[in-house]
């Protein structure tokens, strides 16, 4: 492998790696348009070499995020074409490339799918309180007037994802209240629904998505508010809680007393069990594939 060749891989990593303010759907698709880009661009002289640089950066990018399930599993389905193509070099360059659209192109049908069914779950003048970012949730908003809904929205620290949301929201007309995540539970009694997105979903129907999540839906069970959370079934995986990675980053970002003796922890998601879900919105029924784990 050249050493652009190898700096165009690690540019590429990074820009999923290091991008801790957007959610798994988004990512995904950040994922995918690296696999076209390195398709085009790897500078491999036979078939063989370049299949298995394609196939050994595909698996590089799949575990780069590893409580984002929809990272693994888009790449891997288009690992999955491209490890099955027969054809010369030029027309494995292409294809990759190809696929690599036509997997997003899939991805996107599904999003859309589960925005329509989120939707049908939303009434007019719905109050509904959101957590850090999703590009899904994102999306079901765009589809919503603005004065049909009002948001209360969490900072979701410590990447303050909440904030951008909530100044998107506002500079459409939509009428926001930003609070902090541990204020969640004193405004559960002023929202009629929590909306939630989703970086994974576990084999027994437990959501991975932003620390705070579990929280929040304890505090919307005590107050007998529904929990909606949109996932597309490429979120989906057979893990079990006890095998999923929760991502931990760098304690800085708290910015803990700078003292001996304190440890700062900066686990990013958490899990949040099904009995505290009331429905999961998707472009199928998801709740078919859960099954119980010990």
């Amino acid at each position: 492998m050249t050493d652009a060749n190898s700096a165009l891989r690690q540019e590429l990593l990074r820009g999923v790696r290091d991008n801790l303010r957007d959610g798994a759907s988004h990512l995904a698709r950040v994922a995918l348009d690296a696999l076209n880009t390195y398709a085009q661009h790897e500078a491999a002289q036979s078939t063989e070499v370049l299949r298995a640089n394609l196939l050994s950066f595909a698996v590089d990018l799949g575990a780069t995020r590893p409580s984002m399930t929809a990272i693994h599993n888009l790449v891997a389905r288009w690992r999955q074409s491209v490890a099955a193509f027969q054809g010369d070099l030029d027309g494995l360059r292409l294809y990759a490339a190809q696929q690599a659209r036509a997997v997003r192109t899939w991805a996107d049908a599904a999003t859309d799918a589960t925005v329509r069914a989120a939707l049908g779950r939303i009434a007019p003048d719905s109050r509904l309180l959101l957590h850090s970012s999703s590009s899904t949730v994102a999306r079901i908003l765009e589809r919503l007037a603005p004065g049909s809904f009002t948001v209360i929205i969490t900072e979701a620290r410590p990447g303050l994802e909440g904030w951008n949301v909530a100044a998107t929201l506002a500079g459409r007309g939509v009428e926001v209240t930003y609070i902090t995540d541990a204020q969640a539970g004193i405004f559960m009694d002023e929202v009629d629904l929590v909306l939630l997105g989703a970086d994974s979903v576990l084999a027994d129907g437990s959501l991975v998505n932003k620390a705070g999540s579990r929280l929040i839906a304890l505090a919307a069970r005590e107050a007998g508010v529904p929990v909606l959370v949109a996932a597309e079934s490429f979120k989906c995986t057979g893990l079990t809680a006890k095998e999923v990675e929760l991502e931990e980053k760098s304690g800085s970002e708290l910015r803990p007393p700078p003292v001996p003796g304190v440890r700062a922890r900066n686990i990013y998601f958490d899990i949040t069990p099904l009995r505290l879900i009331t429905a999961y919105l998707s472009n199928e029924p998801i709740a078919d594939r859960f099954v119980e784990t010990s």
